[in-house]
């Protein structure tokens, strides 16, 4: 069979984990479910080396996605991307009320849309894809407190991401980031997704 001309949905993506897994040697723990359905969003075998985990994140997010916790996104992509999820899915970007003192505050509306979730967080999985600086709100947070279930921390760009990232491994938190300039809201909700369907299959 020709791959290049697949059109059935499910052959196309078992051919494509296929490649992913011909390339890379990843196998079948949790840890590497995750990364291979993250290199199938992105393309980009290469992240595989740069992804870290805390050593509860696989437990208390499964545990989390099988209460049907709350699912915090920093944006609407991430929001958008999240499927096939028995529980709630929040993004407080776009309320009026979030705009409105991010302009007060001077502060991006990403960081203060996680400010508004603050009471919201407890026990929840935070996936944050695109802005540095809401996952600089949650980090807060937690030095304040706040015990999200887990923080998927994946921030693109090549301002505050990176350094946020770093700063996101010494929380007292389960965490899944990805090291570096790499990563975006495609890969956050590839993810959760991932983990979504591991909290189906009993982890494994």
């Amino acid at each position: 069979m020709n791959y290049e001309f697949l059109i059935n949905p499910r052959e196309i993506e078992q051919k494509s984990f296929a490649i992913i897994e011909s390339l890379t040697g990843l196998g079948n723990t949790p840890e590497d479910q995750v990364i291979k359905r993250a290199i199938h969003a992105s393309g980009d075998p290469d992240i595989r080396k740069d992804f870290r985990f805390h050593p509860a994140a696989i437990d208390r997010g499964l545990a989390a996605l099988k209460n049907k916790n709350l699912i915090i996104t920093d944006v609407e992509m991430v929001r958008a991307g999240i499927t096939g999820y028995a529980g709630e899915v929040v993004c407080a970007i776009r309320e009026e009320a979030v705009k409105r003192k991010a302009l007060e505050n001077k502060v991006t509306r990403a960081y203060q849309a996680m400010m508004e979730l603050k009471d919201k967080m407890e026990g929840a999985v935070i996936a944050i894809g695109n802005a540095p600086t809401a996952l600089l709100a949650v980090i807060g947070l937690i030095k304040e407190g706040v015990k999200p279930a887990l923080v998927v921390g994946v921030p693109v760009g090549f301002v505050g991401a990176k350094e946020s990232k770093e700063l996101l491994l010494n929380c007292d938190v389960p965490y899944i980031t990805l090291l570096g300039t790499k990563g975006g809201s495609t890969i956050a909700a590839a993810i959760v997704n991932a983990l979504i369907k591991l909290s189906r299959t009993g982890g494994k």
